[in-house]
């Protein structure tokens, strides 16, 4: 099973959606910029280049007013849950393991980010974690061709 299906189904974790308050801002950028082209005086292509502006930065606007981002809420103490990758050589599974099967998160995190990481992709641990600590989930996946699935 994915960590990320584990993290949906734990009852300490809910979703939550972002407050739009940026998307909002942008929006609002949108229609000055769109009043400024229609009211630019004889200059065409100043004020279609604005007016195109404008139509694109509504439409990023309205795409993060409409379907804002998600993410996930430790709901005991209400923080955000971030989600971090951490890529490894095989050679290293003994250690990563070690990292991985540690109880307490913040000297998990510590180990995991001590140990000395590489480009290649073949061992990936995927960490779901607040930023206190106070919740851990990780994953160690392997890559078979293709595609990462647990280890």
């Amino acid at each position: 099973m994915r960590i990320e299906e584990i993290i949906r189904t734990d009852e300490l974790v809910s979703e939550a959606k972002e407050k739009p308050f940026v998307y909002t801002f942008i929006l609002v950028a949108a229609v000055v910029l769109a009043y400024f082209s229609v009211t630019m005086p004889e200059n065409g292509n100043i004020g279609f280049a604005m007016t195109f502006v404008s139509i694109l930065v509504a439409v990023m606007g309205l795409k993060g007013v409409i379907w804002p981002k998600k993410h996930y809420v430790y709901k005991p103490t209400r923080e955000k849950i971030v989600r971090k990758e951490y890529y490894f050589d095989m050679s290293q599974i003994e250690a990563v393991k070690k990292c991985v099967a540690v109880g307490n998160s913040k000297h998990c995190m510590d180990m995991i980010e001590s140990l000395p990481q590489d480009g290649a992709t073949s061992l990936r641990v995927i960490v779901y974690a607040t930023k206190s600590g106070s919740y851990l989930k990780s994953q160690i996946q392997k890559y078979i061709p293709y595609e990462y699935v647990p280890y």
